[in-house]
């Protein structure tokens, strides 16, 4: 197609788009479509069919056609991009894959945050949660042993494991005073009790099926002597309390005497081995058994105790040490270390 046929081409189409329109007639076709407004007809599928004469005119007159139709710079849909439509098409592609990277950033960022909340999760659960479903607590009595008749039991002597023994060698001893009670404990050693922190340690034995807590100390340490016993939960919470004689508060059940010796004496010791309704509500189980030894303080002390607590984790059941014997038969109470005492054995326990 010669440049003159291409003319007169764009000449009668832009007449058939027209549609029998007023037109100024200009020679010139390009400044004949701007002069008329001609464009403003031009529609999608109009484009395409003059893209059919585009495609048969001369490079020159094409190249000014696609100018015009984009508004003075090429189109791609018209022929190739200018400079500037390249860079701007690069600019695009670059935001878009910004955008894609980005996102993948953002996705694996709130993977990993939602990784670390459900590992922390499990941390505090593990720490502050209720803990694995249980049965019965870490403190565990082996069957009972035979018995000879209601007068004996059958069985060693009572020789403790280190897991369950203790020495009461904590001292809590408070101050009289109006101050906070934070101000008023007295942290240095003080002479008020009757034997020295440490001198006295307990442990836990199993007696025909029955709890027993023994304590060991100098000669005369049990003497006129207040001692409060406790089975408690793994967070000391209380779930059954025997004290001896010598304590004059009535707190707690006074205590059953099995062994009764200078250096040695064994009370009996209710320690359940399942769960335990608590009366602020929930159950607990028989973790451990805190032990203390109360004097009067008199008018300078609000409280005075030495105190040690045998403690079992929950997740490690321990096994109490069994022992028998005969009412009338002098024990020798072995808790390690050098630790021993005697008792003499006052009863059998009636009931299991």
């Amino acid at each position: 197609m010669t440049l003159a046929d291409a003319d007169a081409a764009a000449h009668r189409f832009f007449e058939a788009l027209a549609g029998g329109r007023d037109l100024v007639a200009i020679a010139d076709p390009l400044e004949h479509v701007r002069r008329n407004a001609l464009l403003l007809l031009l529609d999608t599928e109009s484009a395409e069919v003059f893209e059919t004469y585009l495609q048969r005119m001369p490079e020159a007159r094409q190249a000014q056609w696609r100018d015009l139709i984009a508004g003075g710079a090429s189109s791609e849909a018209f022929g190739p991009l200018t400079l500037q439509e390249r860079l701007d098409a690069r600019q695009v592609e670059e935001a878009l894959a910004t955008g894609r990277r980005q996102r993948t950033i953002n996705v694996l960022v709130t993977a990993a945050a939602a990784l670390a909340l459900i590992v922390v999760g499990l941390v505090l659960w593990r720490v502050f949660g209720p803990g694995p479903s249980r049965s019965q607590g870490s403190l565990q009595f082996s069957s009972p042993a035979e018995s000879d008749g209601p007068l004996s039991v059958q069985g060693g002597s009572p020789v403790a494991v280190p897991e369950l023994t203790v020495a009461l060698d904590e001292q809590v001893v408070v101050r009289t005073g109006s101050e906070p009670v934070d101000d008023r404990v007295v942290t240095d050693l003080i002479d008020i009790f009757p034997v020295a922190p440490g001198a006295v340690s307990a442990s836990l034995f199993s007696f025909d099926g029955v709890g027993q807590v023994a304590l060991v100390g100098p000669d005369g340490f049990a003497d006129g002597a207040c001692f409060r016993i406790s089975v408690v939960t793994s967070d000391l919470r209380p779930l059954n309390t025997i004290r001896t004689d010598g304590c004059v508060d009535d707190v707690g059940q006074p205590a059953s005497l099995t062994c009764v010796g200078s250096s040695a004496l064994m009370l009996g010791l209710s320690v359940p081995s399942g769960e335990v309704e608590l009366p602020e509500g929930g159950v607990g189980f028989a973790d451990g058994v805190r032990l203390q030894l109360i004097v009067d303080g008199g008018a300078d002390y609000q409280l005075a105790t030495l105190r040690g607590t045998i403690a079992v984790d929950p997740a490690d059941a321990v096994a109490v040490p069994s022992f028998g014997g005969s009412v009338g038969d002098e024990l020798t109470v072995d808790l390690g270390a050098g630790r021993n005492g005697q008792c003499t054995l006052l009863a059998v326990p009636l009931q299991r």
